[in-house]
């Protein structure tokens, strides 16, 4: 599996753009997240697959990491490129802190 810890993660933020796909739900979304990131909830990520190119590397974030995970497995057994990041936006946050 495919995973970058948040440390990794904030580094390579820094450096170049990445194409973050956030799959919390639309109010957790609107509540915050990082600039630039895709809003695709868990729950409509399967009807939406078209929307993403397999050519790029998708960084999936959830709210502790644990639907990111399984998700980034989906993403990757369905041919895209998908990145984990571990603890997602709570760890994220706290890094930041």
């Amino acid at each position: 599996m495919n995973s970058i810890n948040v440390q990794d993660f904030q580094m390579l933020l820094a450096n170049q753009p990445v194409a973050i796909l956030d799959i919390r739900d639309n109010t957790a979304f609107n509540e915050g997240h990082l600039s630039g990131s895709i809003s695709m909830p868990t729950t409509s990520l399967p009807n939406r697959l078209n929307e993403l190119d397999k050519e790029t590397t998708y960084y999936v974030i959830s709210h502790s990491g644990r639907r990111s995970d399984i998700i980034a497995q989906f993403l990757n057994n369905h041919g895209f490129d998908a990145m984990h990041v571990i603890g997602g936006m709570k760890a994220f946050r706290k890094e930041a802190a």
